[in-house]
């Protein structure tokens, strides 16, 4: 046999209209079945109408977004499994892969099979209620599924065929996919009929009858939904976003977005918004803005000098993005860093916003645009840097005109050279307190918001007068870290010499989001003017405890 088959898990849903939509991220296989009711369901915006006997096939990593239709409920029932196949490579006779690939094609099996499909799914569903019994039942699920699948593989892609669906339903669906993929050009409701080949009224009346809500709401909620992803995500202006999905103007757009929202598109941006946001967590609560769930580098506890702000935000991780979707957010934010396989994932969840690397109050400013916060974000940037040329002010007499200051960090083999865009307190240093770097780091590390690798042996050639020296205080860094700091190289700097040479905590500083910056730099008074009135030997080491980090 050259494919295997193995139930993961089977679940029965039961929606209200009332309740609005069930979304759930599928990263497996998965067969769905309408037990009782009508709806709707979508695999990645495109939508399948559902009634009692259809049966929908999902291949992995999509979003699933299921509804009853207006007035009903609709009863489902899920089969999730997982399949395993004979690899194909010379090398590799006998071994079985799991098979994470399309298997068949997404959406609505209408053919004879699907009523057969759908009492198998119910079995697997019973079978599953009371698989605690014991192995047998567990058993009889995958006895079962086989059943299933392989009635579904004979049929292949042919399954997905809509040909044996009513000539109705199948009219409704070539429209509904028609709306999806043409939303922005003129659409009528005479043009549809005749596409989907009925009179007007005629149309009108099966449409409703299908999906539960009129043509024009059906065609409006796509318009003003795409409407809202733009004001969010473009600076485009409501004239361009109006063309963009379909409506002759910006004023028509704003009367149907207020029709529809009960906001206009200006006030609807300074609406309270339910955001999820990763790794820049600071900049959003620098503009007064606290999101439903937010992700950090090494979990949100690992984010100390923002304890206090992030309490009642949930943890979002990173591994799964079932966690974003129960929190039903408005608005996603992201750095280019996160990778495109975790971002394609988000954005279908909610419109994305993907902030690349670069100047941290430039992507606060850029946030604060599409919330509505642009006077906050001024106010607070303002404030930071006339605090930040206060604290210049102060460290004169440590860090004189004219010298200059680097940013370093230590790896357990190699040493890291920091610009002013990339953490660890560099926009502090090089753009709030206007510090010089080195002529070796100005001209191959700055401005180009990434950070440069050396060997230990070429840390000479981008010492600075001052040296800012990064790396975890933690036990587990102990051994490589003092391995690191007893290199002979050290010795030869005039900054180790001069005792220029400032440790900070990795945790504290990693992050480059603007409420931590500016508590990062109070820290860094804090450690200057401390530095400035300590004698003795040429190290002095500083907030390996404080309050941000006990």
């Amino acid at each position: 046999m050259d494919e295997l088959y193995t139930c993961t898990g089977a679940w029965r849903t039961v929606l209200q209209a009332a309740d609005g939509a069930d979304r759930r991220w599928m990263d497996g296989h998965c067969l769905f079945a309408v037990l009782g009711g009508k709806g709707r369901l979508s695999i990645d915006e495109e939508q399948w109408l559902l009634h009692p006997g259809t049966v929908v096939f999902c291949n992995p990593n999509r979003l699933v977004d299921m509804q009853a239709a207006d007035r009903r409920h609709l009863e489902v029932a899920c089969v999730r499994f997982r399949i395993v196949r004979r690899s194909e490579a010379a090398d590799e006779a006998g071994v079985y892969r799991e098979w994470t690939n399309g298997w068949l094609t997404d959406g609505a099996i209408e053919t004879g099979a699907s009523y057969r499909a759908a009492e198998l799914i119910r079995d697997i569903l019973a079978a599953s209620a009371s698989a605690d019994a014991g192995d047998v039942q567990l058993m009889r699920r995958d006895i079962l599924l086989y059943e299933l699948l392989l009635q579904l593989r004979e049929i292949g892609s042919t399954a997905m065929s809509q040909a044996a669906a009513p000539d109705h339903r199948t009219a409704i669906r070539t429209v509904i996919s028609h709306l999806q993929q043409h939303y922005q050009e003129e659409i009528t409701r005479e043009a549809m009929a005749a596409l989907a080949g009925f009179h007007p009224r005629v149309f009108s009346g099966l449409f409703k009858q299908e999906t539960g809500i009129g043509f024009a709401d059906y065609l409006a909620d796509i318009r003003i939904r795409k409407a809202k992803e733009q004001l969010l995500l473009t600076r485009d202006n409501l004239d361009e976003i109006a063309r963009n999905v379909g409506y002759s103007n910006g004023l028509y757009l704003s009367r149907k977005f207020k029709q529809a929202t009960g906001f206009s598109p200006k006030a609807y941006l300074r609406e309270p918004k339910r955001v999820v946001i990763y790794d820049l967590i600071g900049s959003l609560l620098a503009l007064g803005v606290k999101p439903v769930g937010a992700s950090y580098f090494y979990g949100l506890a690992k984010h100390p000098l923002l304890r206090e702000e992030l309490q009642g935000i949930a943890d979002v991780g990173r591994t799964s993005v079932q966690p974003v979707i129960d929190l039903e957010p408005e608005l996603i934010v992201v750095p280019l860093w996160l990778g495109s396989e975790l971002i394609g994932k988000l954005q279908a969840i909610a419109p994305t916003m993907i902030v690349p690397y670069g100047d941290p109050v430039d992507r606060m400013r850029r946030l604060a645009d599409a919330l509505g916060k642009r006077e906050e974000a001024e106010a607070c940037v303002s404030g930071y840097m006339e605090r930040a040329k206060q604290i210049r002010e102060e460290i004169v007499e440590a860090i004189a005109p004219g010298e200059t200051v680097g940013l370093y960090e230590l790896s357990s083999d190699s040493v890291w050279v920091f610009s002013e865009f990339h953490g660890r307190g560099g926009y502090n240093l090089y753009r709030a307190m206007g510090l010089e770097p080195p002529e070796s780091v100005r001209r191959h590390v700055m401005g180009r918001g990434m950070i440069t690798e050396l060997r230990i042996e070429q840390l000479p050639e981008y010492a600075a007068d001052h040296m800012f020296v990064c790396y975890p205080f933690t036990a587990e860094s102990e051994q490589w870290v003092t391995r690191m700091m007893q290199h002979p190289v050290w010795s030869s700097l005039d900054a180790y010499r001069c005792n220029r040479i400032y440790f900070i905590d990795r945790q504290l500083f990693h992050s480059a989001d603007v409420l931590s910056m500016i508590k990062q730099l109070e820290l860094q008074r804090e450690l200057l003017l401390k530095h400035r009135g300590a004698g003795g030997g040429p190290c002095v080491f500083v907030h390996e405890k404080n309050d941000f980090n006990p």
